[in-house]
């Protein structure tokens, strides 16, 4: 039996997952880790990917998961394509959901006229001020995101979420991902090359949507794009049922 990896993004956790494991799971061995510093996991160090691609890959050697297919979410798109580039052999087949990944990004991604969607990856760079900022909003602060973010409404399991982003240490080890951010971009930069995996890059319709084919094209010949209609940014909450249908056609 094959196993499946799923990381989450920024400001969720493992959690996200829960309709799409269920089904899946008949299939596949799943595994659903919070990412370092997120949710129930243990701080880390860094967390430019490629040191968290580094930390996933001892998470799988510790579950004697010698390949898998990986499937990231945001930030765990971030993560997940920086672990393929790092180890590949480690990977039968990668898919990313709904990420402006680092240093493949599309420049007109940062145009003025796209700050709404985009504004985040420069406040949270700042040090200190967003913590100054959101500690004790944490809920207001992220509901926001839910709010505005997706398309499919009452479907995010928000106080989960804000819950588990509450605090100083939880919401600083979210904003370094994005402190991070640059740093990550130019590892991706240094390891880019076209993936001999299959890869698929899928975007919401009212979120990053067609702009996810840069990344099919940046890291495969044979890269396919998919855009999931009726969806926002938060994909596996949001058309769940569309997730665990589309994950089961191509991996197959």
């Amino acid at each position: 039996m094959d196993t499946i990896l799923l990381l989450h993004g920024w400001p969720q956790t493992s959690h996200i997952w829960r309709h799409v494991i269920p089904a899946l799971s008949t299939q596949y061995h799943l595994l659903a880790p919070d990412l370092p510093g997120l949710g129930t996991s243990p701080f880390a160090t860094q967390y430019d990917t490629g040191h968290i691609a580094q930390l996933i890959k001892d998470y799988l050697d510790a579950e004697q998961v010698q390949q898998c297919h990986i499937v990231g979410h945001d930030i765990g798109g971030w993560v997940a394509v920086a672990f393929a580039l790092q180890f590949e052999s480690s990977c039968l087949s990668l898919t990313v959901m709904d990420a402006g990944i680092p240093g493949l990004m599309p420049l007109q991604m940062f145009q003025p006229g796209n700050a709404g969607k985009v504004w985040q990856f420069y406040f949270h760079a700042v040090a200190d001020i967003p913590e100054i900022l959101v500690i004790g909003k944490e809920e207001e602060y992220l509901n926001w995101y839910f709010s505005h973010k997706s398309y499919v409404k009452g479907t995010i399991d928000n106080e989960v979420y804000y819950k588990a982003y509450k605090g100083k240490e939880r919401l600083a080890a979210g904003f370094n991902y994005y402190r991070a951010f640059n740093t990550s971009a130019e590892q991706n930069k240094a390891q880019l090359r076209k993936l001999k995996i299959p890869v698929m890059a899928v975007g919401g319709e009212y979120a990053v949507g067609e702009n996810m084919r840069a990344v099919a094209k940046e890291l495969s010949e044979a890269g396919r794009t998919v855009v999931i209609p009726d969806c926002g940014h938060y994909i596996p909450e949001e058309q769940p049922v569309a997730v665990v249908s589309l994950l089961r056609e191509f991996l197959e």
